[in-house]
């Protein structure tokens, strides 16, 4: 049958490569192509593969955000990542993210398909308790197929661009120098990672985008009780690390963390990460804003490019 080995989702704009990874594969596999991001995020949220192999290079945004939101909503899936030239700063970055191979062009296809053979039947075979774990937890009515589908309700991360990616990015690198932190990241209320900068183990990761993803219903509590509309930044503090949490609201929920030493000055910690998310939200609310006005105009009788 071909479909007994699973499903592989071919992701890319290169239409000889897609064409030619389709025929080496469809003998063994149901494959489904997408030609961009957009396209390859709804086949995810709609269905589930065994395997995602993606340029890197996508008309809207890029084979590495692809990766990134893999891993958010697809835990455990394997991700190869295709380049156009041999680059040692994406294959570090690549890896980083999760990526089970990192190859560039010309590619092999035999070789590929040796890869994706293996990258399959060791997920079939792993299926680790946590990966099931974090699956589970993340099936929940308010985090459904439809809403993430659907760009009225998709969460923050979803709807960012290429740019808006890129000054975010950014700007966490400068936080990190500026206080010198372990990590720092931009997270969504769903747990998908917007940015990131420094380090953080792959669990550590997750166990951290979950936790700032649920309800705290605790400080909503205490700030009925203060009578405060909300709490919108928080400290916690162990024997050798602080976390710092500023909620960014407008235009999209977003939680900026921080992740640095106790010995760090809090207040300077407080200063810069407050500036930062405040930069942050004025430069999405502005491109928000652009895309609201380009939205608009899309939807006069006169046709747009796209």
């Amino acid at each position: 049958m071909s479909n007994s080995k699973g499903r592989i989702l071919i992701v890319g704009q290169d239409l000889d490569l897609l064409s030619q990874l389709t025929q080496i594969l469809e003998t063994d596999y149901l494959t489904v192509q997408s030609t961009t991001f957009e396209d390859a995020l709804s086949e995810i949220l709609l269905g589930e593969f065994n395997m995602v192999v993606t340029e890197t290079k996508l008309p809207d945004l890029s084979g590495m955000d692809l990766l990134a939101v893999v891993g958010g909503l697809r835990p455990g899936t394997p991700v190869m990542i295709i380049d156009d030239d041999l680059s040692a700063k994406s294959a570090v970055a690549a890896m980083r993210l999760g990526a089970c191979d990192y190859l560039h062009k010309p590619v092999n296809m035999q070789f590929i398909m040796m890869q994706i053979e293996r990258q399959v039947e060791a997920s079939r075979n792993r299926q680790p308790a946590q990966m099931v774990q974090i699956q589970a937890e993340k099936v929940t009515p308010s985090r459904s197929r439809e809403r993430q589908i659907n760009r009225a309700t998709r969460p923050a991360t979803l709807l960012l661009n290429r740019e808006q990616f890129e000054k975010i990015n950014l700007e966490l690198n400068t936080l990190l120098g500026h206080i010198r932190a372990h990590f720092v990241g931009l997270i969504d209320s769903e747990g998908n990672l917007a940015g990131a900068s420094g380090t953080l183990e792959d669990y550590d990761l997750v166990l951290l985008t979950r936790a700032l993803s649920i309800d705290h219903t605790a400080t909503d509590t205490l700030a009925q009780i203060l009578d405060e509309n909300q709490f919108h930044a928080a400290y916690l503090e162990g024997k050798y690390s602080g976390v710092y949490i500023v909620e960014l609201r407008e235009p999209y929920m977003l939680s900026l963390a921080v992740i640095c030493s106790t010995d760090v000055k809090p207040g300077m910690v407080w200063l810069y990460t407050k500036r930062t998310a405040a930069s942050i939200a004025e430069f999405l609310k502005v491109t928000h804003e652009q895309d609201i006005k380009t939205s608009n105009m899309g939807m006069s009788p006169v046709p747009s490019s796209s």
